[in-house]
């Protein structure tokens, strides 16, 4: 193995730990929900994967397994699917129990009262609502 590669995957590897430490930082200064959870959410997503880069390229170039490599793969997949995802259904769930950020929004799509209703069939039951209703009406 080359210097040179090691040096870039260990750069990498520190990347990734900065950006971490920074995303820890920024969970206990910012100053409302929302603003800790971009914080939360997209540093610590970069941190992953800068991490998740070195190592790759060491199981590629060092380990020369390709099934680890796969795998890291799939994990920075997942990271990138589920990290977003997560961090939005939170934020959505602590506007819905009242908590707002210190500024006032621009543009506040959730404060229609429509917007935070949970979506129902059309008759103004929810669906699990009517699906009980089905049941027992088929019970009887």
């Amino acid at each position: 193995m080359s210097i040179a590669l090691r040096v870039i995957i260990d750069i990498f590897i520190v990347m990734g730990c900065f950006f971490a430490f920074a995303g820890a930082v920024g969970l206990v200064r910012m100053p409302d929900a929302f603003s800790r959870m971009q914080s939360s959410t997209n540093i610590t997503t970069l941190g992953v994967l800068c991490t998740l880069v070195g190592a790759f390229l060491y199981c590629l170039f060092v380990m020369h397994s390709w099934g680890s490599a796969a795998k890291v793969v799939i994990i920075g997949v997942l990271t990138v699917l589920a990290n977003p995802v997560g961090g939005h259904a939170i934020a959505r769930a602590a506007y819905r129990i009242g908590i707002r950020p210190e500024k006032e929004l621009v543009i506040d799509d959730l404060d229609d009262e429509d917007a935070c209703v949970e979506p129902s069939d059309g008759d103004g039951t929810a669906p699990a609502e009517s699906a009980g209703a089905e049941r027992e009406a088929e019970e009887q």
